[in-house]
């Protein structure tokens, strides 16, 4: 995959497509992206999955891996795999029957959820991504994070469908980059060329909390 993502680079300069929420304004999309536009991005998410696999399966032991998670007192609703540590807690709030009814979930299935931190090292382009989001804001950019919001069936994982029903998150911020007077949002790269700027919900000043959708992503906290 390395190899590939070199050779891309070196291929030539494309237009990425930036898709903002509504909750902010829109902004200008880039000039140029090195590489490819869904390609790209698809091996962003990719190297994300990678990434968790690797954190899950090589640097922690089964019995060491968290299952769930808390952000300023609120405990996660979904189990999962929490090994994000950039940041002061992550949490899913959307409760589990409002997940299983906006996914179609079946009786025999239930939301799993992947976290871990993302190494912009061997993320390169999803750093990039996420660096040009900010820029366009003006925003300064704090802990990155592997996201992925799936299910369990039987036994077996598979990703949630990115196009599903509003998911809720709350990630704490690290007191390292803790400002008064900031605004803060979070940037989410997705497979198939989308970059998002997700406004926070709530006025806690320990948390950003924002809605995103099933599926991977690499996310980052920004303040501006």
């Amino acid at each position: 995959m390395r190899k590939s993502i070199i050779k891309k680079l070196m291929m030539g300069a494309l237009t990425a497509s930036l898709v903002m929420a509504p909750t902010l304004s829109a902004f200008a999309a880039p000039t140029t992206v090195s590489g490819t536009t869904e390609d790209v991005v698809a091996e962003v998410v990719e190297e994300a999955k990678e990434e968790t696999s690797s954190s899950s399966e090589t640097t922690v032991t089964v019995a060491e891996i968290p299952t769930t998670s808390s952000v300023a007192g609120t405990k996660t609703t979904v189990s999962g795999v929490y090994l994000a540590t950039s940041v002061d807690g992550t949490a899913i709030t959307t409760g589990m029957d409002a997940i299983k009814a906006g996914y179609g979930l079946a009786a025999n299935e239930k939301a799993y959820a992947k976290f871990s931190n993302l190494d912009a090292k061997k993320s390169p382009l999803a750093k990039q991504a996420i660096d040009w989001a900010a820029a366009s804001q003006n925003a300064v950019v704090g802990p990155m994070l592997n996201v992925e919001l799936g299910k369990m069936t039987a036994g077996k994982y598979s990703l949630l469908p990115a196009d599903g029903a509003a998911i809720r998150l709350s990630f704490g911020i690290p007191k390292n980059f803790a400002q008064d007077g900031k605004t803060y949002a979070v940037v989410c790269v997705r497979a198939g060329g989308a970059v998002s700027i997700l406004a926070d919900t709530d006025s806690n000043p320990n948390t950003v909390t924002f809605d995103t959708t099933g599926g991977a992503g690499a996310y980052a906290i920004i303040k501006y």
